[in-house]
């Protein structure tokens, strides 16, 4: 192992006197930045993706809603996993103890090699099962299965290139996996562009294509950001290390409730789908899902950038032994994200037709997915806390109760509330807005209370 040098930034990244409050505030953006420089070039990457899928037809563009939510499922079982890593990293730079944040390191990249051949080999033997869940018409059934056959060549870089990035978001470092991201957009765009339609000599391979294309872009952005770890202040984080029972336990600990909590929001989503299929508007109700998801990502996704802001913070004032500024980290985080959500939230309720529009011009689902946009802006600020809040609680390794929450809201409330409006009382797709709205304002009322009562301030990692 090389001689450990304690990186000066990282001594200067959690002050040990008490800074006014600002410097909350102004730390929080400046980790939250890079993050959201990488939710909107994913957000423009996806609007092109779903636009070259929605110019090979309603068929097809029906079939990236279970199969982009199959992705979304690996996605967030590795990110999920990676908290794990977070946490005890983050925790690790707050008491100064680098060579902890080391061996965490070494240990979560080591976990993940193992995770991806094990998951990636799941994901194939699954597939039938998983695709038939959602009951589409043969078609689109067809689609969805040339997508994910082409898109789990992937599925490795996805373990790997988050635990990375749950290493990065400990240190604070939101930089380098921006622009890893960078470069996997581009990567991705270009290659859709070339496979999905089969130009400039290269076959026109359709959704097989699409998922191709995404499975190159993230093998690009794994190993660029596995890279950037190698040439860090810290280079020893960037070695795989074979998983030790006591690391690994220590891990899952906090990686499993999170897992959980990302599981049961993609089963909550597939049963939501289920039942969206079963509507009098069907194929086109299913067809407009992805629309309004990928539209609405444009206030959601940058969320996700103040929740790793909270979750990096509270993880490092913990470390340190002050849970003032640690619970304060978690309220600034949280207004911020309200803020931009809210004001991302009137974009799209005022300009739902045209974003609409962008991705289809038939009128049916045209209608329906502006609706999506439109009724789901109302909880958009609750939304906000409910993520950022629930990004600080997974910082501090206080995941069990982030997961029960989530079974409430998209189990206990949203599945019932959609048979409800959606079939009993005929509202059909528009109930079914409705209900995923409510769901996601309740999760929002939840996860401030949880985040209130502050038990999560003595959660070990």
């Amino acid at each position: 192992m090389r001689r450990l040098i304690i990186p000066s930034e990282y001594n200067l990244t959690l002050p040990m006197t008490v800074a006014p409050e600002p410097s909350i505030s102004s730390r929080i953006w400046q980790i939250a930045w890079p993050a959201m420089v990488m939710s909107a070039l994913q957000t423009v990457n996806v609007f092109i993706d779903r636009k070259f899928i929605g110019m090979l037809g309603t068929d097809q563009l029906a079939a990236a809603s279970p199969g982009s939510q199959m992705i979304f499922l690996m996605v967030t079982v590795a990110m999920s996993i990676s908290m794990g890593t977070t946490a005890i990293v983050a925790r690790m730079v707050g008491a100064r103890q680098w060579d902890q944040v080391i061996k965490s390191s070494r240990q979560s990249i080591g976990l993940a090699c193992l995770l991806a051949i094990g998951g990636t080999a799941l994901a194939y033997v699954a597939l039938p099962l998983l695709v038939g869940w959602y009951q589409l018409e043969p078609a689109p059934e067809k689609y969805a299965r040339e997508f994910l056959a082409a898109s789990l060549f992937g599925a490795p870089a996805i373990f790997l290139g988050n635990i990375v990035g749950g290493v990065f978001r400990g240190l604070g470092k939101t930089k380098p996996t921006m622009y890893a991201m960078i470069v996997m957009n581009v990567v991705h765009v270009l290659f859709a562009w070339l496979l999905i339609f089969g130009h400039l000599g290269f076959p026109r391979l359709g959704m097989f294509g699409a998922g191709l294309a995404f499975a190159i872009s993230v093998w690009a952005m794994a190993v660029l950001q596995w890279w950037f770890l190698r040439q860090s202040e810290l280079p020893e984080c960037g070695d795989p290390e074979m998983p030790e029972k006591e690391w690994t336990l220590r891990t899952l600990r906090i990686g499993i409730p999170a897992s959980m909590r990302s599981l049961i929001y993609v089963g909550g989503s597939a049963i939501f789908a289920r039942l969206l299929a079963g509507t009098p508007e069907g194929t086109a109700a299913m067809a407009a899902l992805p629309i309004g998801m990928t539209s609405e990502s444009i206030a959601f996704m940058p969320g996700f950038a103040f929740a790793i802001s909270a979750s990096a913070l509270v993880g490092q004032y913990l470390g340190a032994k002050d849970e003032t500024r640690a619970e304060r980290s978690g309220w600034i985080a949280s207004a911020q994200a309200c803020a931009v959500m809210t004001t991302m939230a009137v974009v799209f309720y005022v300009f739902a037709d045209q974003f609409a529009g962008y991705f289809t011009s038939d009128p049916e689902v045209k209608r329906l997915a502006a609706n999506y946009l439109r009724i789901n802006a109302i909880t958009e600020p609750l939304l906000a806390f409910g993520m950022t809040l629930a990004g600080a609680l997974q910082g501090a390794g206080y995941t069990i109760q982030t997961a029960l929450s989530a079974a409430f809201t998209q189990l206990v409330l949203r599945a019932p509330v959609t048979l409800l409006l959606a079939y009993s009382l005929g509202m059909g797709a528009n109930g079914a807005w409705w209900a995923m709205a409510l769901s996601s304002g309740c999760s929002g009322l939840v996860m401030i209370a949880i985040f209130r009562h502050g038990g999560w301030k003595k959660a070990k990692v």
